[in-house]
């Protein structure tokens, strides 16, 4: 009777439970989402974008004299203007390319991206609390945890995307656009920062 409960209990997923467990097979959870209704992909995504924006809104409290109120939200901001840009492109070229992959399972892809990605910028904060107190006692001039936490969560859409693009069609054509897709992104991305980058004074914490 009590060991029955406890594996009922054990086996019984909650809400937090059920959405990293997409993560486990991201091309089988992207098929699946697809196949659910546009809230379902929803989920993933809003919970995501809400996880990164607060970790690099934290990131970008982080300053040399201490922590700033207003945070600095360049790099964030470069983020989904990536992903705006790419992401649509990347539909419309898998379509001209005539692979099996599903619009609705590539933007459900890139919701289990933005999941994947918002788990590990809310893993990696301690670590950036840690660089932060570091680099003010060091007079850093680089703003590291602005510029990392924006860019890993970047890079974890990229390679779940990427992998779900290969694992979905396995063609060179397939293999081609997750390299560009991956490309674009990081393009994009530092085209948006660029000029920002070139006059450092504006970057300093």
């Amino acid at each position: 009777m009590g060991s029955t409960t406890l594996v009922t209990t054990v086996d019984r997923p909650n809400l937090i439970d059920s959405l990293l467990r997409l993560l486990d097979r991201p091309a089988r959870s992207a098929l699946e989402l697809s196949r659910r209704p546009f809230a379902a992909t929803l989920a993933p995504a809003t919970l995501g974008i809400f996880l990164v924006a607060a970790a690099s809104a934290l990131a970008g409290c982080i300053s040399l004299s201490g922590f700033r109120l207003v945070p600095r939200l360049d790099v964030l901001r470069a983020v989904f203007e990536a992903l705006l840009v790419v992401v649509p492109g990347t539909a419309v070229f898998s379509i001209y390319l005539r692979l099996c992959i599903p619009t609705r399972a590539l933007l459900a892809a890139t919701a289990l991206g933005l999941l994947a990605a918002g788990v590990v910028a809310a893993c990696i904060l301690p670590l950036m609390g840690f660089i932060a107190v570091v680099a003010v006692k060091s007079h850093l001039e680089v703003p590291v945890p602005l510029l990392f936490v924006p860019g890993l969560a970047l890079s974890t859409v990229a390679a779940l995307v990427s992998r779900v693009i290969v694992s979905m069609d396995s063609s060179r054509s397939a293999r081609w656009l997750a390299r560009a897709f991956i490309f674009s992104l990081g393009a994009v991305f530092v085209l948006r920062i660029n000029s920002a980058l070139l006059n450092l004074h504006t970057w300093l914490w």
